[in-house]
Order: C-alpha cells, then structure tokens, then sequence
C-alpha cells in the first residue's frame, strides 16, 4: 500500500519538480537578456498604457458630457395618441403606467418625470389686496404643470431657482420663506420669474391658483429663471393639479431623459410605447443627436489613436523577440540535443512573454491612469479617475499583443536544427 501511494504521488512530485525548473530556466533567462527584455517590456508598457489612458478617458468624458448635455433637459416625450372617436377632453396617460417606465427603461442615469398641464390662472391672496386692487399687480393667466418636482429638478438641473426646491410632501414650512403671508400646510410651488415679478412675488409668499372652477393657496418656494417659456408657467406638485382638474391618476405626457445618443433614446422610444398602452414616443432630435454625434466621434478618434500606437508597438515587439531568438539559437539548439522537443521551446517563449505581458499590464494601468488624469485636467477642465472595469481590457489586449507578436519568432525558434546551431551556422 506504502508503494502504491509512492507510485501516486511520483508523477505528482515530478510534475511539480518539471514546472520549478523551467521556471528558475526562464527567470534565469530573462536575468541574462535584460536589454532586449526591457526593449520589450517597454514595448508593452506603452501599448497598456495607451489602451488605459484611452479606456479612462472614453469613458470619463462620455460621462461628463452626458451630466452636461442632461442639463438642456429631456431628449424623450412620451405622449398620448390623438384619437379622432374620443369627443370629450384632452387624451391623457394612466400615471402608473407612467411611473413604471423608470424601472423599464432601467440605467443609473435615466430620470422619468409624467407631467399633466392644464391652463389656470395666479392672483395675490385677499390679505395682499390693497384698497385701490392687488398690490404688486394681477399676472392672470399661466401655464401650470403638476409634476413630481424632486423629478423635475432632476430633468432640469440647470434652471436657476431663487429659493428652494421643496421636497415632495413638504409644507410651507420646510420652504424656508420668511414671508408674513405664508399658510401652514399649504402646498409648495414654483413660479416662473416673469410671472413672479408681475405680481411682486417673491420666495415664501403666498399665491392662489385657479383652475376652472377650483382654486387653492400655494407658497411660491422658488423662483424659476430658464430664459425660456417655462418663466411663464407655475410648477405644482402632481397630485393638487389631479385633484384640480379632476383627472386622478393621469397625466398628460412623460418626460424622459437617457444616456447613450440616438440609438439609445430610439430604444427607449420603442420601450416606452410597450410599456404605456396608447402612447407615442416623440425624440427630441437636437438634444439626442449631439450627445450621439460627439460620443461617435470620441470613440472613432479613441480606436484610430489606439489602433496606430498598438501597430507601432507591436512591430517593436516581434523585432525586439526575433533578435532574441537569433541571439539563443545555440541554447536551442543545445535544448533539442537533449531531447527537448517543440513543446518545450513553445512553453519557454510563451511563458517569457506573458510574463512581458503582465508586468506590461500592470505598468501600464498605472501610468494610464495617471496619463488620463493628466489629459483630463490640461485639455477638458475635470479630473477623470481611473476605473477599474478598464483593467480585463488592458491585459487582454495586452497579452493577445504579446501571442501575436510571438508567432513569427517563435516559428524560427521551432525551425533551428541543433546540429547547424550547435556548429554556430
């Protein structure tokens, strides 16, 4: 029994043995050649390092300039079929459906905010009424828009609000207003500047808002500024613009806004269309176009860029290898003398050069890294971090350079015939 568990683990233990000596033979090897295996690592290190440095860029600024074109608002509406048969009120959404979409479309930056708008109008409360009319003058109609106002501020994070923008749910209160007018309890709003300054309205005062035939106090927590139309319009939490106009539950389109360019807003498109039954899904082109044109050409210029110095690298590589082989002929030729084989040589060439490979790798993610911070701070104006889903790319690329670049050399070193390389022909 002793001897048969010898015999087990003989060729365990030889194995083992084998793998220990060829690798103090190539570690020995390498010490031995350090010129032209530094030439090489240098080759490689540049190579990684270049692929980093691209990786952490591409990504980085498709990032910062997906939060910067976010800020011209949604490249996605998403509104009610016209139905010609329907004679009686404006065709709406069912608000879950609308709320749903978020998790359809799913994407850490996507925001989803269903807006229902209705026509009204905005009068000073009574106790601001002077003896000759309303103090600071009537704005009259508006434009109001019920909406969750927390997603709001996420669709439009360049509007410049004086105030705050109040939280869902808060009251008058949590608005931070000082006005003597203010009511507790009442519902936040925002207001349009223009209407703002019509009526002599400023942050934590009071307004009434009336649609149709109801009406009900609101404190302004903020001011909008845009510039645009939306100085026109009064924002509202969703749920008193339903409870307004009697449309419960419903609202009048969804405004929607995703990374990726055109293709990403088409499928979000198509997605949202299946999610919310008698919808339409609308781009808007310019928003959508742009963030695509320039991403495409970040990752066109990114690939050429990347392509050139990886061929550069790569002839640097088998010129460097090949004189390496030229160089060992007689240590191969000694190998094949005592009874090494192809197998043998195909092992010592590739274990050198995967080795390359990772200390390559690993040179090259730090000074890409540092490389892409650089670049990001001198030519964009931000600091880009580096990430490590770059790094399965890196030693990849890498090392498939590396195989590649060993092919021709290694066909010599498998054709030298240890006679003539022991003679020195």
């Amino acid at each position: 029994m002793a001897s048969d568990a010898r015999g087990r683990q003989g060729p365990r233990a030889r194995r083992g043995s084998r793998i220990r000596t060829s690798a103090r033979f190539l570690l020995r090897s390498l010490s031995l050649r350090r010129s032209p295996f530094l030439l090489a690592l240098l080759a490689i290190t540049v190579g990684a390092t270049v692929i980093a440095t691209m990786l952490n860029l591409e990504a980085g600024l498709a990032a910062k300039m997906s939060r910067e074109l976010r800020r011209y608002g949604p490249n996605l509406l998403v509104m009610p079929v016209p139905d010609a048969s329907r004679w009686t009120g404006t065709p709406t959404l069912e608000e879950d459906s609308a709320r749903g979409l978020a998790a359809r479309l799913g994407g850490v930056n996507t925001v989803v905010a269903p807006l229902l708008i209705a026509a009204g109008t905005i009068t000073l409360p009574d106790a601001e009424r002077g003896p000759g009319g309303r103090r600071g003058g009537a704005p009259g109609a508006a434009a109001i828009v019920g909406a969750d106002l927390e997603a709001l501020r996420g669709l439009y994070p360049s509007w410049r609000v004086e105030g705050a923008w109040p939280a869902t749910g808060t009251a008058t209160a949590a608005t931070g207003g000082t006005g003597a007018d203010s009511s507790p309890g009442a519902s936040p709003c925002l207001l349009g500047a223009a209407l703002a300054r019509r009526a002599g309205v400023t942050p934590g005062r009071s307004v009434v808002l009336r649609v149709g035939g109801n009406e009900q106090t609101l404190v302004v927590a903020g001011v909008v500024s845009t510039g645009e139309a939306e100085e026109e319009q009064v924002f509202v939490t969703l749920k008193v613009l339903q409870e307004m106009t009697g449309l419960a539950a419903r609202v009048s389109l969804v405004a929607v806004s995703v990374d990726g360019g055109v293709e990403a807003v088409a499928r979000a498109g198509r997605a949202a269309q299946a999610a919310i039954g008698g919808s339409v899904a609308r781009p808007l082109p310019q928003i959508a176009a742009s963030q695509g044109a320039i991403l495409g050409k970040l990752n066109r210029m990114m690939i050429l860029l990347t392509a050139v110095v990886l061929g550069l690298t790569g002839i640097c590589l088998v010129t460097t290898l090949m004189s390496m082989v030229i160089e060992r002929e007689g240590e191969i030729g000694l190998i094949r003398s005592l009874g090494g084989g192809d197998g043998e040589i195909l092992k010592m060439f590739v274990g050198e050069v995967v080795i390359l490979g990772l200390l390559g790798t690993l040179a090259g993610l730090v000074f890409g890294a540092a490389g892409a911070r650089l670049i990001g701070a001198r030519l964009f104006g931000t600091a880009i971090e580096a990430r490590a889903g770059v790094v399965p790319t890196v030693l990849g690329a890498s090392l498939a350079l590396c195989l590649v670049a060993v092919l021709v050399p290694l066909r010599r070193a498998l054709a030298v015939q240890p006679a003539a390389a022991l003679r020195g022909e």
